[in-house]
């Protein structure tokens, strides 16, 4: 193909504008791969990170952001709950991030609310279509929304 002339992907996104890009941080390699293909199924971008690399500085989160520009994070709140609750509490406040659509998930919403409270998420069991589907249903409600965290019933 001539280099002056786009590809097929590139027309197609060119016309229809640019996708969204979602942010996926979780800590199991499974579920980044099941939520990516699901939300580019949707039709979105997708980009993902390792939360023990944010957590640990491993990643320079800013610059992760910075470089690709999510409209939205479905980020994950593994155990101990009370501890990553609070990380993401500090991460929303941080002024690269605070604007963005916000979706919380994780594998047991009742011992994360036991832990910190009532709490916005949405739970994911791997292996049931529905969860993935509410996440998905959950990053359109945070991109048109106010970018809270959000929950899907």
């Amino acid at each position: 193909m001539d280099r002056a002339t786009p590809s097929p992907d590139a027309r197609v996104e060119a016309e229809a504008g640019p996708r969204p890009v979602v942010a996926i941080f979780n800590s199991t390699d499974d579920v980044i791969e099941v939520l990516r293909v699901a939300l580019e199924g949707s039709g979105f971008g997708v980009v993902s990170a390792k939360l023990s690399e944010i957590q640990s500085g491993i990643m320079d989160l800013v610059a992760f952001v910075r470089e690709h520009r999510p409209a939205a994070i479905v980020y994950d709140i593994p155990r101990p709950y009370e501890a990553n609750w609070n990380f993401l509490r500090l991460m929303r406040e941080t002024d690269s991030l605070s604007q963005l659509g916000w979706v919380v998930t994780t594998i047991d919403k009742g011992a994360l609310q036991a832990a910190v409270g009532p709490a916005p998420v949405v739970e994911i069991l791997l292996g049931t279509p529905r969860p993935v589907d509410d996440v998905v249903a959950a990053v359109r409600q945070a991109l048109s929304g106010d970018g809270h965290p959000h929950e899907s019933e």
